[in-house]
């Protein structure tokens, strides 16, 4: 019976884990999903784990075995190749469970987007592609903290695990065939790093609307999401239910010096200041009373206008190369990559600032984008109704003109 067909082990004792722990680890290849509530904690609470290997798929109780750390430290061991898909979540479980991520990872929409399927698919279109099979959801906002579970929400949680090694080796076939293993390979570990510094850092900063502040107002946002942070934690709930991000960056731009001037804010009437208000001061008054060679730097930056205006001329550029090469756009660079290229171009970087956009994989595609702000590779329209209309030619523009 293959692997897609073995009916699914349900792993509810200490007993049934070692055995699925035992299973994992003759394998050299193991495939994960995760079934979480995000809304009501402070961290997704995991309710849920689906584990596929050669020899079959498990589905992990979480709510029943409490010491799920010799599964996870299983999971990502450096000899164990870790397969996912659209795994954030995934990886920041792994963190918490084994105390490390995955040493090696793939996460299947990065592998696909990376020859030429498309990123990022679901995984309805991604079985499709990949294997032709039809996959049939209907569980995804079930609430899995209850239960028992019915047997239709155990046979969906399977079917999230149950194709996925055959994905796996599709993939990893054309990536062999394209000459791209290196770079599904690299590109999943750059997003393990990412997903592992971004845990690690602060996370004031990916709040919207802090990159506008300024150096003051960044020191009042680094101590109110500090305090946020801590509350969340202490109380076990969301922190934007603590205090929404919104009213966050308000309140380190108005920097109130009263209870007063706080709840003059629209939507400050839903938070309870009677209880967190001057907890709230607290923090303000220490990023205004902070050192200035403390306040974190600004993340307001102001460009000369050909930053935008080449940024968006590299856009189209970018996207024509990545449609010749098979790789999503999405994936190749984004606009913030292109305007970091402009800056450094400019010479507004450090000269050994390079752009991470030009490093490895993407470097090799998008070379043509540096000849091109240097003057050596010019752009042309060579078919308007072609679906890839651009053309590029070496030879500088100012030479052609004088040969004409």
């Amino acid at each position: 019976m293959s692997e897609a067909r073995k009916e699914p082990q349900y792993v509810d004792t200490p007993e049934r884990l070692l055995a699925l722990v035992e299973s994992v680890s003759r394998g050299a290849v193991a495939v994960l999903d995760t079934e979480f509530i995000p809304e009501d904690t402070y961290e997704p609470r995991l309710c849920l784990m689906q584990v596929g290997t050669a020899e079959g798929i498990a589905i992990v109780d979480p709510l029943a075995v409490a010491d799920l750390e010799p599964l996870w430290k299983t999971l990502t061991d450096p000899a164990r190749e870790l397969v996912a898909l659209g795994a954030r979540q995934e990886v920041l479980f792994c963190m918490r469970g084994a105390g490390r991520p995955p040493a090696k990872f793939v996460d299947l929409q990065i592998a696909a987007g990376l020859v030429g399927y498309g990123y990022p698919l679901s995984h309805t279109r991604l079985i499709e592609r990949t294997l032709g099979v039809h996959v049939k959801g209907g569980e995804a906002f079930t609430d899995w903290r209850k239960r028992p579970l019915s047997p239709k929400q155990l046979h969906y949680a399977a079917d999230d695990v149950r194709h996925l090694l055959a994905a796996r080796d599709a993939l990893a076939e054309e990536a062999r065939r394209m000459r791209r293993t290196e770079w599904v390979e690299a590109e999943c570990r750059r997003m393990v790093e990412r997903i592992v510094a971004g845990d690690a850092e602060e996370g004031w900063r990916r709040v919207a609307g802090s990159s506008g502040l300024d150096k003051r107002e960044a020191a009042v946002m680094r101590e109110l999401w500090r305090w946020r942070d801590a509350s969340a934690r202490s109380t076990n709930r969301p922190a934007k239910r603590i205090l929404p991000d919104h009213l966050m960056v308000g309140i380190a731009r108005r920097k109130p010096g009263r209870i007063d001037d706080i709840q003059a804010l629209r939507g400050m009437e839903r938070v309870p200041l009677r209880r967190c208000g001057t907890e709230i001061l607290g923090a303000v008054q220490r990023g205004l009373a902070m050192p200035e060679t403390e306040c974190p730097s600004s993340g307001r930056r102001v460009d000369p206008p050909q930053v935008g205006t080449l940024a968006q001329f590299l856009s189209a550029i970018a996207h024509t190369l990545a449609a010749q090469h098979r790789v999503d756009g999405t994936l190749l660079a984004t606009s913030a990559d292109l305007q970091e290229l402009v800056r450094w171009k400019l010479g507004l970087l450090g000269a050994e600032e390079r752009p991470m956009v030009l490093e490895g994989w993407r470097g090799t595609i998008l070379a043509p984008l540096v000849e091109i702000l240097d003057g050596k590779r010019q752009v042309r329209v060579t078919d308007v109704k072609s679906k890839h209309p651009l053309a590029f030619e070496n030879g500088a523009v100012e030479e052609e003109v004088e040969r004409r």
